[in-house]
């Protein structure tokens, strides 16, 4: 009780935290975060996948979705560093003498669990989101393992072959069809490989006395990069061919050009 008979109340947290964010500093780190958060956002929604490989399979499409959602999620983490960054760049101490110690961040109240909480959710979307996809993948790949396009493939340095054991033929170039799943059984005769076509977004190891699967279905016409994605020699470099995604009918004749049958 003071001495005018009026009962000292402590601020409640709600109080404390209304005037944590009315203080300047508190309100111009917020706006260049902000500022920050917008343009990454747009930066992943409109021009990131820009910069990435052409789409040409489900799978690279479920990878240029990937990096846009995480590039969302990792938005306002990279708001909050920066602006607080910008913010103490722009007002930092001047002079010879070194600054006054300001309070410790880790005992204010608001900002540990304002960190807290938001960092948590945006973790458990990313967890969300990533399960999702891959049990959307699993089940894909179990629905098309029956129709799927057997094709081989053999990391030889410093050469890939592809053998189609279906239509009995082989070629040192990935031809496919649109619109078919296919499965890869990948190799190696020698070192380690990884098998790499670029814009189908399939990647996997080819490693020698073993196989190991992936799958995807094409889903654009025209041609891509199939590379090798792990050093394996001298020339690892110029382990590199080409493929292309075919309407049936084209791919039908290159099968029966190369002296194969048919499906």
């Amino acid at each position: 009780m003071s001495e005018h008979g009026n009962v000292d109340l402590k601020p409640t947290p709600g109080d404390r935290f209304i005037k944590f964010f009315k203080r300047s500093d508190v309100i111009q780190s917020t706006i260049f975060g902000v500022i920050v958060t917008v343009v990454f956002v747009i930066l992943g929604g409109k021009f990131y996948t820009q910069w990435m490989p052409k789409v040409m399979s489900t799978d690279m499409k479920a990878i240029e979705r990937l990096m846009v959602v995480f590039t969302w999620i990792a938005a306002p983490v990279c708001g909050v560093v920066l602006g607080i960054a910008l913010y103490t760049f722009l007002n930092r101490h001047s002079g010879d003498t070194p600054p006054p110690e300001g309070p410790a961040t880790r005992t204010n109240g608001p900002v540990v669990l304002g960190w807290t909480v938001v960092t948590s959710l945006l973790a458990l979307v990313a967890v969300i989101y990533g399960i999702t996809e891959m049990n959307s993948s699993s089940i894909a790949t179990a629905k098309n393992a029956e129709d799927a396009m057997v094709v081989n493939v053999v990391g030889n340095q410093w050469v890939w072959t592809f053998e189609y054991p279906e239509l009995g033929v082989q070629s040192h170039e990935l031809m496919l069809p649109i619109n078919r799943s296919v499965a890869f059984h990948v190799s190696s005769v020698d070192v380690n490989h990884s098998f790499w076509p670029v814009q189908l977004g399939v990647k996997v190891d080819a490693n020698k006395l073993a196989e190991t699967l992936a799958d995807t279905t094409p889903t654009k016409l025209g041609e891509f990069d199939v590379k090798c994605a792990e050093l394996c020699g001298l020339y690892h470099a110029y382990m590199e061919t080409t493929g292309e995604v075919m309407t049936k009918d084209d791919f039908d004749n290159w099968v029966i050009a190369q002296g194969g049958h048919t499906a």
